[in-house]
């Protein structure tokens, strides 16, 4: 049965949902496309009449059970200033929760084998279109959620447009990272599946509220497409947008870089 299955699934790849380059995917991935080859390595960034420098603070390697908030408050506390924005990204609070797996370590099920291959074919990401990373996305919100999600998509592209499928399930799907021949290996391996980290505003506030200084903590994903913001604290409408925008150029990286922690400082 899986041998079928894993035959479906490449069928369907290679011949029914062709790989394709940004170029061709809609356009709202094209501008994010864009805006990242604009900001990317930029260490000043403009928004509006107001200008941002972007402080990377090189890490190491975390691993599961690590005190994450113990650590960022020793790296950056001589370096903190009021109003500052410490910016973590997704990943190392999901690996220091020990949400972060090997491969080999899940095992699809039929239905993961049956959804990923519909999902967006793309060359420049990974997302949940394999049966591993689909089966952590079934396992985090559900089958009912991600058929819904799938539906909507399905309707997306029969209208050219794109975006419903991470809007119905949910942030905690599109925050699924899987890192492929990573330089880093983690468990011993060099492939391995980040899940999104659990309760990100309560590792905000946590952190934030380690500073006698007023200092903002967001949770990032961003890759070079997209940004979102998992968690604020404390909660800021307009500062939420400008980090959207700041965070544009993908400054933590997607490979060896070791800048997941980033301040974010108004100059």
């Amino acid at each position: 049965m899986e041998k079928i299955l894993k035959f479906y699934g490449l069928f369907v790849r290679k011949f029914i949902n062709k790989k394709k380059s940004i170029k061709k995917m809609p356009v709202s991935l094209q501008n994010g496309y864009k805006d990242f080859l604009l900001y990317k390595d930029k260490d000043i960034i403009e928004y509006e009449t107001k200008k941002f420098r972007l402080i990377k603070i090189k890490t190491k390697i975390f691993y599961g059970g690590e005190d994450l908030i113990k650590y960022i408050e020793e790296q950056v506390k001589d370096l903190i200033l009021e109003n500052d924005i410490i910016t973590v990204a997704e990943s190392i609070i999901g690996i220091t929760q020990n949400r972060a797996y090997r491969l080999d370590e899940i095992k699809p099920s039929i239905w993961a084998y049956l959804l990923y291959p519909w999902v967006s074919n793309v060359d420049y990401g990974t997302g949940i279109g394999m049966p591993e990373t689909m089966e952590c996305a079934l396992r985090e919100v559900g089958l009912k959620r991600i058929l819904k999600a799938s539906v909507y998509s399905f309707l997306d592209r029969l209208k050219k447009k794109s975006g419903s499928f991470y809007k119905i399930a949910g942030k905690e799907v599109k925050s699924i990272d899987f890192k492929k021949n990573h330089p880093i290996p983690f468990k011993g391996s060099h492939n391995y599946i980040v899940l999104s980290p659990k309760e990100p505003e309560k590792f905000a506030r946590k952190l934030s509220k380690r500073f006698t200084k007023k200092i903002y903590v967001a949770v990032v994903d961003a890759n070079n497409v997209s940004v979102d913001i998992l968690a604020l604290y404390p909660y800021d409408k307009d500062l939420e947008n400008k980090l959207l925008k700041i965070m544009k150029g993908n400054p933590a990286g997607q490979n060896d870089e070791k800048t997941s922690i980033i301040i974010v400082r108004e100059i």
